[in-house]
């Protein structure tokens, strides 16, 4: 494993997570009211630091002495719990400042939100806060666990619970669920390191926490719950140094909806939006995604293994010819191979199983073998012995009492000879295989109740095993010589416009970063237009041009297969007027007559300059069904050839790239220096360029290039800044339901 890695300016957490002295202002002497619970639960759990409650109201609580104020207090405490009304929070954060306080984690509700009045009080506390040096955690937040020193600051049974030790962080956005995946793990075995509820975010961000937890060498594993993220251009970069700390990153990201794509007028945008963007950044980093509770559980057993496969190659030995499907099928879904046994292998078993097993893969050595329980660990350590398999899955199905007990040793015995990831489904009841499973538990051979889980989980394990290499591979690749584009003259083009510019205007653009467009040009007349025509050869495709008709095809704008003149004059007048019908007040600028591109096939490539994550980049089948069929892929810029190469075979229309049925294979390094334009585009023009769609972009067999046979390009409006994409937090109705806005003190 790698050293863990921090950036620069990186949130030092160590006061925080272990405090020396905790002051806790709005304390109150009720136990079980919120303000009186953090006190509570510290010093239940055996915190060993100083307390510090600070309430005008009492002079000591459980046996504490209570201060006055904060300026009372006989010494500076590294961290402040502050539990009064929202209204009052600004004044006691300038008080936390003035005591030199470095840490302060606001619980309070009533901010952002709360409304406007509530996001002014926010950006008040966070000019405080940042004038002071202050780092603050929420407000609006259900406080923290760090099982290091024994702090337990939050409110709420589960701060009750006394967690386990061990090398997960949990890092939430939502207070009450976080709780609950805090209690499943727990309950799942899991050990603890942090856990950590953001709340509205004020100033230290989830990412912030998870940089953190990066650099602390106690965190083995992080897992975060996100709704939104403030900076989310961040992801890649945070998750790269996961990656290379050897610290797996498990998000659950939830509020996925595209309502901020409806208005966008490109189909790449349409086709991006939260969820496309998010799971596009955990892909190119090696974030691992959770879409449910049971999920966190399962893959956190997988890696606390800590054991990671060479290759995606799966051997899959079973009692049960069902079980073996089943898990073979998770497997191959979520791109592992499941590949035959080597012929010395089978060599070696042959020999020593029965008759009646299937020694292809998966193995079926059925539950007859457990009778003589040595030839079953014989059989398994020779299957873990074959060089041409990285990982092994055993289906024990339902094998109880005195069996089951056998097996385990077994497995026991091979796990401990192996360094292969190794992962068990068994399903027997507890009682039946209670010794067995307790074994198997000791030596933390990972155990699941279905096939289906456990392949799941190998499969997780896979994906990012080669996250690993494919990160290292291109910290060793020599950077390409990227080509030399025309920045300057495409910055000027697009500063000279205003809205979209039309497929005309966009030709220019895309010649500046060497994208080749069909031969054309722009005719006002029908003469015109029969003049190139004639010149271009027919036949041709006519579409008319107008910067307020981005989709030329629904207005009736555009003909195709134009084989001579007098069909083209009589096509010129039918789509103008159509146009005009369409949008009785657009800007016609004219009709661009183009050569028509024949024996290609169809792809749509595009750039959305996301306001949360800065420039992606799309590639998809396409032509009208783009948006219909939906088979695209995304990168967020810079995209390099080996990305591009990557987004390529991730399409289900890749088959028709590499040659199907006979046909020639298509261009595809023309189609890669495509998307690595594109991405170049996207970073140098990223103040001005909003959306841009190629659809279709004309991918012609090898050596002969691509043509994008229609662009739209849309203009930045004004700069673009992030946002929180947090659609009407579900942290709203978790404090009104659970916290009042003011508490006592």
């Amino acid at each position: 494993m790698n050293l863990p890695t921090t950036s620069a300016g990186a949130l030092d957490i160590e006061r925080l997570v272990e405090p020396r002295s905790i002051a806790i202002i709005g304390a109150s002497n009720d136990p079980k009211s919120i303000s009186g619970q953090p006190m509570r639960f510290l010093m239940q759990h055996g915190y060993q630091g100083v307390l510090y409650p600070v309430n005008p109201k009492y002079a000591e609580i459980a046996g504490v002495t209570c201060h006055a104020s904060i300026a009372a207090l006989p010494d500076t405490p590294d961290l402040a719990l502050i539990l009064v009304a929202a209204r009052r929070v600004p004044d006691m954060l300038r008080q936390c400042g003035e005591k030199g306080i470095g840490f302060a984690i606001v619980y309070s509700s009533g901010f952002a939100e709360a409304g406007a009045a509530g996001a002014a009080l926010q950006e008040e506390c966070a000019v405080i806060a940042k004038a002071f040096g202050i780092r603050v955690i929420g407000p609006n937040c259900q406080g923290f666990v760090s099982t290091g020193v024994g702090v337990y600051a939050g409110f709420g049974a589960p701060f009750g619970v006394d967690y386990r030790r061990g090398g997960l962080s949990l890092i939430s956005q939502s207070g009450g669920f976080g709780c609950a995946l805090l209690l499943m793990a727990d309950e799942l075995g899991i050990g603890l390191r942090h856990f950590i509820t953001t709340g509205n975010e004020a100033d230290v961000s989830l990412l912030d926490l998870v940089d953190a937890c990066i650099a602390d060498p106690q965190t083995s594993l992080i897992a975060a719950y996100i709704e939104g993220l403030k900076d989310a251009r961040r992801l890649v970069d945070v998750a790269n140094r996961a990656l290379d700390a050897g610290k797996p990153l498990l998000a659950w990201k939830v509020g996925n909806t595209a309502d901020g794509a409806k208005a966008a007028a490109s189909h790449t945008a349409n086709l991006g939006g939260a969820s496309a963007l998010y799971r596009t950044a955990f892909r190119q980093s090696g974030v691992v995604e959770v879409t449910d509770v049971a999920d966190l559980g399962d893959y956190a057993k997988a890696f606390e293994a800590k054991r990671l496969p060479r290759g995606n190659r799966i051997a899959v030995v079973t009692l049960s010819g069902g079980a073996g499907i089943l898990i073979t099928d998770a497997c191959a879904e979520r791109g592992m191979s499941v590949p035959a046994l080597s012929a010395a292998t089978l060599a070696r078993l042959k020999p020593i199983v029965p008759a009646f097993a299937s020694l292809n893969n998966p193995v079926d050595l059925t539950a007859g073998i457990l009778a003589e329980p040595k030839i079953f660990a014989d059989a398994l350590q020779i299957i873990a012995d074959d060089p041409n398999i990285d990982a092994i899955a055993i289906m024990a199905a339902a094998a109880s009492g005195d069996v089951a007990l056998a097996m385990a040793t077994a497995i026991v015995r091979v796990y401990a000879a192996s360094d292969k990831p190794m992962m068990l489904a068994w399903n027997a009841r507890r009682e039946m295989a209670r010794e067995a499973y307790e074994m198997i538990e000791a030596h933390e051979v990972p155990l699941y109740a279905t096939p289906v889980r456990c392949g799941r989980a190998f499969a997780v394990l896979s994906d990012y095993a080669q996250a690993q290499r494919t990160r290292a591979a291109a910290r060793g690749t020599k950077a390409h010589a990227f080509a030399a584009y025309d920045v300057k003259g495409a910055h000027a083009l697009l500063a000279s416009s205003q809205g979209d510019l039309t497929e005309h205007a966009a030709q220019a653009l895309l010649g500046a970063y060497g994208i080749d467009t069909p031969e054309s040009g722009l005719a006002n007349t029908r003469d015109d237009a029969c003049a190139i025509a004639r010149s271009i050869g027919f036949p041709v495709v006519i579409k008319v041009q107008s910067p307020d008709i981005p989709h030329k095809t629904e207005a009736g704008a555009v003909r195709v297969g134009i084989n001579n003149a007098a069909t083209l004059a009589g096509a010129f007048d039918e789509i103008i007027a159509n146009a005009r019908r369409h949008l009785p007040h657009a800007r016609i600028e004219g009709v661009l007559v183009q050569e028509e591109i024949r024996d290609a096939i169809e792809l749509i490539v595009g750039v959305e300059n996301d306001a949360s994550f800065g420039p992606a980049v799309m590639c998809g089948l396409g032509g009208i069904y783009a948006e219909v069929l939906k088979d695209v892929t995304f990168r967020l810029a810079p995209v390099s050839h080996a990305d591009a190469h990557a987004m390529i075979r991730e399409l289900r229309a890749f088959a028709m790239l590499d040659g199907a049925r006979g046909k020639p294979p298509a261009d595809i390094e023309a189609l890669v220096e495509t998307i690595v334009a594109l991405s170049a585009m996207a970073l140098d023009q990223q103040a001005s360029l909003k959306e841009l769609d190629i659809n279709p972009l004309f991918v012609l067999p090898a050596g002969r290039g691509v043509r994008a046979g229609d662009a739209l390009a849309r203009c930045q409006p004004c700069a673009a800044t992030p946002i929180d994409d947090r659609h009407d937090r579900h942290e709203r109705h978790e404090r009104q339901h659970c916290a009042p806005a003011v508490v006592d003190g």
